[in-house]
């Protein structure tokens, strides 16, 4: 019984822990994906006062950064669910003693909300960002580099 209680009080004492990843890695969505976009923006910015020069209609092209930033969100969410179930692991292994050992849990209810938190975060920053192409000074965009 003591070992029982002793491992629910280690259990306790690392939901700090715990809770302080969660937060960082809600971070760390925002962050990366915000710079993705602000990165594709600034690279892409000539080839949008290219379209512009065209004819492509301001909505037009922001429905193009919606499409490419969705596609590269799609492929981080592929590779990052297997990717974060096997650091699940990793790290629960790390506090397994020759006592205690500890296994990775998860349940899908908890990979969706991850999932559409991801999501939204995805299409906020992707929003904010394709917001930009109003201000594209088509002159200056266009010229070489001197």
């Amino acid at each position: 019984m003591n070992k029982k209680k002793n491992a629910y009080n280690f259990v306790n004492s690392l939901m700090s822990i715990f809770a302080l990843i969660i937060v960082f890695g809600a971070l760390l969505i925002i962050i990366v994906l915000y710079n993705l976009g602000s990165l594709s923006f600034v690279e892409r910015m000539r080839d949008y006062a290219t379209l512009r020069v065209l004819g492509i209609h301001k909505k037009k092209l922001r429905i193009l950064t919606l499409i490419e930033n969705l596609i590269t969100t799609f492929i981080g969410w592929l590779i990052g669910i297997p990717a974060g179930i096997w650091f699940l692991g990793q790290y629960v292994n790390t506090f397994s003693t020759i006592n205690l050992e500890y296994t990775r849990y998860y349940n899908w209810s908890t990979i969706l909300i991850a999932s559409v938190f991801v999501w939204i975060g995805s299409l906020s920053t992707t929003l904010f960002i394709s917001r930009r192409i109003r201000s594209i000074y088509m002159v200056q965009a266009l010229k070489g580099v001197e």
